[in-house]
């Protein structure tokens, strides 16, 4: 038996023995093994860092003249390595196990602060982000698929819950941090490096550091999931064509592809937006966090949403009205209405992860639940390349307007789509 000494809970074999003995319960300290509260503090660091860093990476560009076209190619590079190691990486977490990877993606998420401190060309800007994409792909299938593969339905689905929750404060905090870290500085294109951007990039690799610690203690104590059964055989190259062949699996993908990808484009061009009409970096940074806040609040009502409304109409709902407040947001100069859009926008783009995720996992066997994710996270990250630079070339030949007009187009056509699909899961 484990030594409680060294702080590992007994088994569970010998928990039950010592109740029926009515011999005293041995302590133990749950921090140190429950890994799902350990899971959450990594999710919000990963979240944190990503939304810390993107928004700079533009600022970053403006700063070395980059056109509309190169924010476009920085934004898809996040994705463009990690879209062709989707699927390869979640068949490895099913044969490998998910906590190694996600070690391996904080540890890289770890550097990019660095590595976007010390950028001095666009191209520097372009393998920082995909760098950060890399890791974050490789932290979020370990995490996905550790509360993908639990065994009891409900828990998971509530484990889902409170995981995007936290996704979304990380959206809420991050933007919120970085405008009040930098303050009242106005960006503009081709105006020299934002002051103060230092400090953002030192509170990145600060969270990322704990991000790693965390994600180590995982590994190292792993809790509970050290009881969890091994995956019986390796995954073949059939088990993605099963995954794509589930009923309404195709239409959950669809509906995060266009989501992500819109999330993606108003985090990139939000602060351009700001520099061409004057806005301080402070207020963009508030004006991303209310967008944030909004997808938190949603996020806690979802699950009464779901069961009020219906899977299927609620994203439909949740879509359209996303894709008319992007519509609206390039032609509104009035800061009160741009705080309105954000908020809306946040709500209905907030539902559509949570969603997605437990309606893939509850669709697929458990034994290819990690290749399911990765083959969701391919299909968000083939979103967040192509749509980036499609929208990138358009808006350098027809306007800034065009960033947020063309994915809010996307998200109509998708809401459309999903409305029309069958077998979404309660409506």
């Amino acid at each position: 038996m484990p030594s409680t000494a060294q702080g590992v809970r007994p088994h569970r074999h010998e928990r039950t023995r010592r109740r029926e003995q009515g011999v005293p319960a041995l302590p133990w300290r749950p921090s140190v093994t429950a890994w799902f509260p350990r899971l959450l503090v990594v999710t919000a660091a990963v979240q944190f860092m990503v939304f810390a860093i993107r928004p700079f990476l533009s600022y970053e560009a403006l700063a070395l003249n980059a056109s509309l076209a190169d924010l476009g190619l920085v934004t898809a590079s996040f994705s463009s390595l990690s879209l062709l190691a989707a699927l390869p990486m979640g068949r490895a977490v099913d044969r490998w196990g998910e906590r190694p990877f996600i070690v391996v993606g904080t540890a890289v998420m770890l550097l990019v602060p660095i590595a976007v401190a010390a950028a001095d060309t666009v191209a520097t800007l372009v393998a920082a982000s995909a760098a950060l994409g890399m890791g974050h792909l490789s932290a979020s299938v370990g995490i996905q698929t550790l509360i993908a593969k639990g065994a009891i339905a409900d828990r998971r689905e509530s484990r889902f819950a409170t995981y995007t929750l936290v996704n979304s404060a990380g959206q809420l905090v991050a933007p919120a941090a970085f405008g009040l870290l930098v303050g009242d500085v106005v960006a503009t294109d081709g105006g020299g490096e934002v002051t103060n951007a230092g400090r953002v990039y030192v509170t990145a690799a600060v969270i990322g550091a704990v991000a790693l610690v965390m994600a180590a203690s995982l590994l190292l104590r792993p809790g509970a999931l050290a009881a969890r059964p091994t995956t019986a055989r390796a995954t073949s190259r059939s088990s993605f064509g099963e995954v794509l062949r589930t009923p309404s699996v195709p239409v959950a993908l669809l509906a995060s592809f266009s989501t992500l990808a819109a999330i993606d484009l108003l985090a990139a061009y939000l602060p351009a937006y700001g520099a061409a009409r004057g806005i301080s970096v402070r207020t963009v940074g508030l004006l991303l966090a209310a967008h944030g806040l909004a997808s938190v609040l949603v996020r806690i009502a979802m699950m009464r949403l779901i069961t009020r409304v219906g899977r299927r109409r609620l994203l439909t709902v949740s879509m359209l009205m996303a894709a008319l407040m992007l519509a609206l947001l390039p032609f509104v100069t009035w800061l009160p209405g741009l705080y309105l859009i954000m908020v809306v926008s946040g709500m209905g783009l907030g539902l559509c992860q949570p969603i997605t995720l437990g309606w893939v996992a509850g669709q697929v066997r458990r034994e290819i639940r990690g290749t399911a994710m990765s083959v969701r996270l391919a299909g968000n990250r083939l979103g967040q390349t192509v749509v980036p630079l499609a929208v990138g070339a358009l808006a350098g030949a027809a306007g800034l307007a065009a960033a947020f007009v063309g994915p809010a187009a996307l998200l109509a056509v998708g809401g459309v789509l999903v409305f029309r699909a069958r077998g979404a899961g309660g409506g």
